[in-house]
């Protein structure tokens, strides 16, 4: 069975929110998933999973949380060349333009290290609505179907 790896942090429950729905898709796919937080993970964690997902919030001004610098800083020591991977979390609109940046700072680091995203970025805006809920869980099904798909 295949088996990805999601590591998240939530400051305030809106990433926490999105990350149990994108676990939901997974299953839907028979994909084996497992979650841990930021603060208990590693960047040598992904290298026993067929892909990663990165569930995390921007914090004021567009950084990394403080929860995810030391995973974020580390990962430059792990060869992650070949890799799956996609990231998504939460932001608010009301920072204009570092509105949801952590999650491409994320995107950004792991395509540089030769991870490959399999799909865009998803960004939602504070708490989710419905429609968003579903849109987090499409997006763990069509993760876990492409990750079955790769050989």
């Amino acid at each position: 069975m295949k088996k990805v790896i999601l590591i998240y942090t939530s400051m305030t429950g809106n990433t926490e929110i999105l990350v149990e729905e994108v676990v939901k898709g997974i299953k839907q796919i028979n994909v084996d998933v497992t979650v841990k937080e930021a603060f208990d993970s590693l960047p040598t964690d992904l290298l026993d999973y067929d892909g990663f997902l990165i569930g995390t919030y921007t914090w004021e001004g567009g950084e990394i949380p403080d929860e995810f610098m030391d995973f974020f800083e580390e990962l430059d020591h792990v060869k992650l060349l070949g890799k799956k991977a996609a990231v998504f979390g939460s932001g608010d609109s009301y920072y204009g333009s570092t509105f949801g940046a952590a999650i491409g700072l994320f995107s950004e680091k792991i395509e540089e290290l030769g991870v490959e995203l399999l799909l865009p970025n998803l960004v939602i805006d504070m708490f989710p609505e419905q429609s968003e809920l579903n849109q987090c869980q499409e997006y763990g099904r069509k993760f876990a179907d492409l990750i079955l798909r790769e050989q």
